[in-house]
């Protein structure tokens, strides 16, 4: 049976005809975030023709963490003031944050998973720029955000079947075996790229939901650094929410010889990139940084690794 083939009788099995599509207006800032030669006029029409999304973004950049002490009233300022690139990968965000919360029931658990998501790919920029690592900002804050896209579509279309595979997850178990063990023998991962080739994201998306990708062997490997940021942001955010200190000791071994990073570090980036979550004035991800404690619980592993 081909992964298509299972992925349709898994939605099958809650009467779904078709595999969740994405709405109009995320599809076309996809599709202009694939672009390099998208303009600024482009992306603000996309981006008017949502009344929600427009109040979103002149929140944004009006907020603590980009305001430049002139208040923003239009979305072309805005592009001028954030730059293109921001502003297409917060537009992409919370197009897709704000679609995927509509769509399910278990809102306090997507919140979660969502700012979690986020939080990583903030993470993922300042990674990439304190370390110089040769990857583009806008690919790598994209590739971390969508990282566990199958994630999220099981949590938020199939809320029965996610809540069997957390279980297994809090009895210990894998997240990689959890998922088979429940979805007919499928990864997170494999869901998620499955669903981005249904939805013609990027093939650099699409790869970037590997859990375990091949590390470089080189600087110049731009395409492999990428992976591995993306899944080492994900898995930190993640040790520091729900982890042990062994865990993240045996991750930071694991990446050290691409990373070069210390525990001391590793802290500070997870600091940062919360900041910059905080300061973004959208009420999903308010909501799950208020239910995670993220802050909290870098102080408790930050003393935990004395």
């Amino acid at each position: 049976m081909s992964p298509n083939t299972t992925l349709s009788d898994i939605f099958s099995k809650v009467n779904m005809s078709e595999l969740p599509a994405m709405s109009d207006h995320v599809q076309e800032l996809l599709r202009l975030l694939n672009r390099d030669e998208s303009s600024a006029e482009e992306i603000a029409g996309v981006i008017l023709k949502d009344a929600s999304l427009t109040t979103k973004l002149l929140q944004v950049v009006n907020s603590a963490f980009y305001s430049r002490g002139v208040p923003i009233s239009n979305i072309s300022r805005a592009i001028t003031a954030l730059g293109l690139t921001t502003l297409k990968e917060l537009a992409l965000s919370l197009a897709l944050f704000e679609d995927f919360l509509k769509a399910g029931v278990e809102k306090e658990e997507i919140a979660k998973l969502l700012s979690l998501c986020f939080v990583s790919a903030s993470q993922a920029k300042i990674l990439c720029k304190v370390k110089r690592i040769n990857v583009p900002e806008e690919e790598v804050f994209i590739c971390t955000l969508l990282h566990h896209l199958g994630k999220i579509i099981i949590l938020v279309y199939l809320p029965e079947l996610y809540r069997k595979a957390q279980d297994l997850i809090d009895k210990g178990y894998s997240d990689e075996f959890s998922a088979k063990t429940i979805l007919n023998d499928l990864t997170f991962s494999e869901v998620g790229m499955e669903i981005a080739r249904f939805w013609n994201f990027s093939e650099k998306i699409v790869l970037s939901m590997g859990d375990t990708p091949p590390q470089p062997t080189n600087k110049f490997d731009s395409q492999l650094y990428l992976l591995n940021v993306a899944a080492f942001c994900n898995r930190l955010t993640w040790i520091i929410c729900y982890g042990s200190t062994l865990e993240l000791a045996e991750l930071l071994l694991h990446y050290n010889p691409i990373m070069d990073l210390n525990r001391r570090e590793v802290f500070a980036l997870a600091n940062k990139s919360l900041d910059v979550a905080e300061a973004i004035p959208d009420r999903i991800i308010r909501f799950g940084l208020t239910k995670l404690k993220i802050r909290a619980k870098i102080s408790q592993k930050e003393r935990a690794s004395r």
